[in-house]
């Protein structure tokens, strides 16, 4: 006879294994942007999808993490990060260009005369009955359109957020468009960078 104590041992780890991960986003007040001079360790996060672009003059790597976003984008020997993650999440201080670019405003600069840098950060709340059509809208989108990643529900809705990032390839720059979903309050955060190979 089977022990009742392993039977529920056996059924729990089935339970794990089989349910999606869940995601403790951040605040949406708490996220910040961040913008470094370097590459920025991988095992700072928690990366849940992945994408290369490679061009003659640069190379793009898009990555959605639990928090929201990792954007690398190099350009020579000139490696740029920009990060958008939690106000407590651990980040390194050295080589921070920016910090907490002011949503609603569009933020430009040059970096070391090779590379021109330009962001701009949305956050909008809305009807959660809207919001639920904005979801599913995200969720219609297929992998090829862009890099998309959905995360499992914390129990208390539906449905998990989402993260979508559509990526603009040019030869001489690239945009990149980000969205990420925050249920528990009917809100998205959108945002829009542009990476430029500085003329001359």
């Amino acid at each position: 006879m089977q022990c009742l104590c392993c039977s529920r041992l056996t059924f729990r780890l089935c339970f794990l294994l089989l349910s999606p991960v869940l995601s403790v986003r951040p605040k949406i007040t708490d996220l910040n942007f961040h913008l470094y001079a370097q590459s920025v360790h991988p095992e700072l996060f928690d990366v849940c999808a992945r994408r290369t672009t490679t061009r003659d003059r640069y190379e793009l790597e898009t990555a959605i993490t639990t928090d929201g976003h990792a954007i690398r984008f190099q350009c020579g020997s000139l490696s740029l990060t920009e990060v958008s993650a939690g106000l407590h999440h651990p980040l390194p201080s050295k080589s921070l260009l920016t910090q907490q670019i002011d949503h609603g405003n569009r933020h430009q600069l040059r970096i070391e005369d090779l590379v021109d840098y330009q962001c701009s950060v949305q956050i909008e709340t809305v009807d959660p009955k809207l919001f639920v059509a904005l979801q599913q809208q995200l969720n219609n989108r297929v992998e090829c359109e862009g890099l998309v990643h959905r995360f499992g529900s914390n129990g208390r809705l539906a449905f998990g957020a989402m993260s979508y990032i559509h990526v603009q390839s040019f030869l001489e720059h690239v945009l990149i468009r980000a969205f990420h979903t925050f249920p528990e309050s009917s809100s998205v955060v959108t945002s829009e960078s542009r990476f430029s190979v500085a003329e001359g």
